[in-house]
């Protein structure tokens, strides 16, 4: 853990010389990213002053496979629903300066911390206090969610369980809740590309396959998964009819 902090602190320009206070953050096993503070990822810093979801690298691939079916245009909407820190969003607004970026979440936390990420990287977005699509009045084009996936809450790590969020980790039905839930509702909020992107679990394979199978009940035109750098599952492109 000391290597991997002072790694990390090594790629931010900072001194590689632990304080007193981040050992003792490190031996009631904090987070790293939260002893620096930050992550910097796609251009955008991201502060992580409040409790939320820290950033991963697998968000990361998933954004910039985004950007393939994103237009830099004013009437390009882009919804990240259940936004936690804001990343997904602020990335999007900027790589696309021009697209209308909104990001949602249940927790007023989250959205401080969004809002908080927003004016460091003095980005505009758009943010919506919503139980997910309960207070969304409007359509957009693409809609991006990296929702609570874990199904064994236990098997997490120490760390994970308690500096990070339960509700933007678990989820009922081995982790699939979130998925068939989103996939419902989703078409009533989109327009013209109909366009929404998940981050996936590996594990979850064998249900997405039957969601695949399923296209027609879900109004689905087409169904595109992805393989992260690790040549795991981890990204599903859906275009509705």
């Amino acid at each position: 853990m000391i290597n991997e902090l002072k790694r990390e602190k090594r790629k931010y320009g900072l001194s590689e010389n632990l304080t007193q206070k981040e050992l003792n953050l490190l031996s009631k096993n904090y987070p790293i990213q939260k002893i620096i503070g930050h992550v910097e990822m796609l251009n955008v810093k991201i502060d992580l002053s409040y409790k939320v979801l820290i950033p991963r690298y697998e968000t990361e691939e998933v954004i910039l496979k985004a950007f393939e079916y994103i237009k830099n245009d004013s009437s390009f909407k882009v919804l990240d629903l259940a936004t936690g820190s804001g990343f997904i969003a602020l990335a999007i607004k900027k790589k696309f300066s021009s697209a209308k970026i909104y990001a949602s979440d249940i927790s007023k936390i989250a959205l401080r911390q969004a809002s908080k990420n927003a004016q460091i990287n003095k980005l505009d977005i758009g943010l919506i206090h919503s139980n997910w699509f309960s207070n969304v009045n409007q359509k957009f084009n693409l809609i991006i969610c990296n929702p609570p996936y874990i199904g064994k809450y236990e098997e997490l790590s120490e760390s994970i369980k308690k500096y990070e969020p339960k509700k933007a980790l678990y989820a009922k039905d081995d982790g699939f809740y979130f998925y068939k839930k989103i996939i419902r509702q989703a078409p009533k909020y989109l327009q013209n590309e109909k366009l929404l992107i998940f981050e996936l679990s590996a594990l979850h394979l064998d249900k997405w396959n039957k969601i695949k199978n399923q296209k027609v009940k879900y109004n689905i035109n087409s169904i595109t998964f992805f393989n992260d750098i690790a040549n795991l599952l981890r990204i599903a492109i859906i275009k509705f009819n």
